[in-house]
């Protein structure tokens, strides 16, 4: 029997990709049609074709079809590898996720915990210039979080819709102009107290920064209608982010430009305290929120196996948060000029906001357990944690502000002033730092091996960084808020930055290393070796199910019969069953956890029975499907 019509006799959904394309390389362009394409190296990321189909939105018994009849075709058997070659479409992610780290660690991340460290030497928020605090803020919205999003999106929204990247090069051409634009305009900024002719060199940076996000929205505008492919609920949150993308980058040239020409320290402050707030809010509940749960949508239920996302619910939460961001955005601003009778807009567009991301987020149930998760949920689902709790801070804002600073801490400057600036810096600081950052964490964790064909469970866990960031995002938010009440906690508020910049200096190393090809991990984790299985010893639910079969392979049956379908496949008892407990599998599977063990057992006690000095030695196992 040929190589070929081994596999197509046992090849189905728990088939691992490297497995198969190793044994039928011929299968290669079926997979690459749905986004295989430049994942993963010559035979793909390790991961099974059911859960390929899954995280590329393929019916399941569609692929294995399609996959099975490549197979059957008699005059491909015996061909040599057919593996496409990489192409600038295929590796596009890695300069934007490298300039992304690289930014985050100089001007952005880095950057402001030099200026919240001479904060803390102060005591005071004032201490540090309003332009070099939006010179970090900028470098960490357009280099950090949107280097991050338009490397991601190129790579894998023509995934998304089974086509590819239109115009490779021109997208790569935009990553050189943020770039340009990103250092022109932060760098300018933070200069220009010093030297006011780097106003012109932040005019410029700020209009190539428009250039290059008009030119990626519309190189992934043309790429979704050029699949031929419907939009999916999810994919609407994404056009929206888009739309909110390209809008403040068009507002923030504007403020820059005004802040920056402002004739006297009282104008400057008048323009900030009208404008600066509404930018943020387009920046961060408009782009990065929406983009956000517009990927999540994707990712929680197909990467992750838990609760799909309901279309009707999904889509009346995405016209209320466009409208919430509108009400926010329009009505701080309405505040500020025509009367505090606007307020209503502002608080009542926060109340929706925070509402309607509950719902939507609830019903994923991303807090149940799940038996596909790895070292990035713990980032995902902390970051959702931090959203909920900078979205309840904002709603809690005006208790905080007329209900607890009044009667704790009367004489405070936040009470005097009437806003707090560390109660809402620290909102910020929640959804941007706990929420976005860490979400931009784990999503790369998890994209940047598969791609680069590593087997992510035999990887760093990442408990580092993870550890770091969050105790320093607590610190800051925690402490920020208590400097309203004592001067003690500036230094302590102070210390937080150093452990972010920490935590994402060790994250960024890691996946620079992997990016670089410097950085491997083994195929399969060491579970085996731990549970060692020795002939004549009972198995237990501890013991990996490859051990076990190699040990008893007659165990093979006992198994089967309890409905381990998968284990009739030689390719996964080879791979799979190696990184499985019996006690694991049986849960995946819904299987009587005691029972099995005990017809195991049973079984090999009647194999040995009446036999002294009975062969227990490993044996060949069957090969012939079930």
């Amino acid at each position: 029997m040929s190589t070929v019509d081994t596999v197509l006799d046992t090849v189905d959904l728990e088939t691992m990709l490297p497995d198969l394309l190793r044994a039928a390389p011929q299968v290669r362009p079926v997979l690459d049609r749905y986004g295989l394409r430049g994942c993963g190296g010559e035979f793909g990321p390790m991961e099974s074709l059911g859960f390929f189909a899954r995280a590329h939105g393929v019916p399941e018994e569609q692929l294995l079809h399609e996959v099975r009849a490549r197979l059957a075709e008699p005059e491909l058997d015996g061909q040599g590898d057919i593996a496409a070659s990489d192409t600038v479409a295929d590796t596009i992610y890695m300069p934007f996720f490298k300039g992304g780290i690289a930014l985050v660690l100089t001007l952005g991340a880095l950057w402001g915990a030099f200026l919240l460290v001479r904060i803390a030497f102060s005591g005071s928020f004032t201490a540090v210039g309003i332009h070099e605090v939006n010179a970090h803020g900028h470098a960490q919205i357009f280099g950090w979080v949107g280097l991050f999003v338009m490397g991601f999106a190129y790579q894998a929204f023509p995934r998304f819709k089974h086509t590819t990247l239109a115009h490779p090069h021109a997208a790569l051409a935009t990553l050189w102009l943020m770039l340009m634009g990103i250092v022109l305009r932060s760098g300018g900024q933070a200069l220009l107290p010093y030297a006011p002719w780097t106003l012109s060199a932040g005019v410029a940076g700020s209009i190539l920064e428009v250039i290059a996000i008009a030119a990626f929205i519309g190189i992934i505008w043309k790429t979704l209608r050029g699949s031929g492919k419907p939009f999916a609920f999810y994919d609407y949150y994404i056009l929206s982010a888009l739309a909110w993308f390209f809008v403040q980058a068009v507002y923030g040239t504007v403020y820059f430009t005004a802040t920056a020409l402002a004739p006297n320290r009282d104008a400057l402050l008048g323009l900030v305290a009208t404008w600066q707030a509404p930018l943020r809010d387009i920046q961060i509940h408009g782009f990065a929120l929406l983009m956000i749960l517009g990927v999540s949508q994707r990712l929680f239920h197909n990467f992750y196996g838990l609760t799909a996302p309901r279309r009707g619910v999904s889509m009346t939460a995405l016209v209320l948060l466009n409208l919430a961001v509108i009400g926010e955005s329009a009505g701080f601003v309405l505040m500020r000029t025509a009367g505090h009778a606007w307020t209503a807009l502002w608080y009542g567009s926060v109340i929706v906001m925070a509402a309607t991301v509950l719902v939507l987020v609830w019903g994923w149930h991303i807090y149940r357990p799940s038996h596909e998760g790895d070292r990035s949920l713990k980032f995902l689902r902390t970051a959702y944690a931090w959203l909920f709790l900078s979205l309840a801070m904002l709603v809690a804002l005006p208790l905080y502000q007329f209900g607890l600073l009044r009667a704790l801490a009367p004489e405070s400057e936040a009470a005097q002033l009437g806003f707090s600036h560390a109660y809402y810096g620290a909102i910020r600081h929640a959804i941007t730092v706990g929420f976005i950052s860490l979400m931009i964490m784990g999503v790369a964790a998890k994209v940047v091996p598969t791609l680069k064909g590593i087997d992510v469970r035999g990887l760093n866990a990442l408990w580092l960084p993870f550890i770091l960031i969050n105790t320093g995002c607590a610190m800051r938010v925690g402490f920020q808020t208590l400097t309203d009440f004592t001067e003690i906690a500036f230094p302590i508020a102070g210390v937080s930055g150093i452990l972010e910049v920490s935590g994402l200096a060790v994250w960024g190393v890691h996946l620079w290393a992997m990016m670089n090809g410097r950085l491997h991990a083994p195929a399969t984790r060491p579970t085996a070796r731990r549970n060692s299985l020795e002939p004549g010893r009972p198995v237990t639910g501890s013991s990996v199910v490859a051990e076990v079969l190699r040990v008893y392979p007659g165990s093979l049956d006992v198994f089967l019969s309890h409905g381990f379908k998968p284990l009739a496949n030689p390719i996964l008892r080879r791979t799979m069953a190696a990184t499985v407990s019996v006690e694991q599998a049986a849960r995946i599977l819904g299987v009587d956890l005691a029972g099995l063990v005990e017809d195991i057992n049973r079984h090999v006690e009647s194999q040995c029975a009446g036999r002294p000095g009975a062969d227990l030695s490993p044996r060949p196992l069957r090969t012939t499907p079930v």
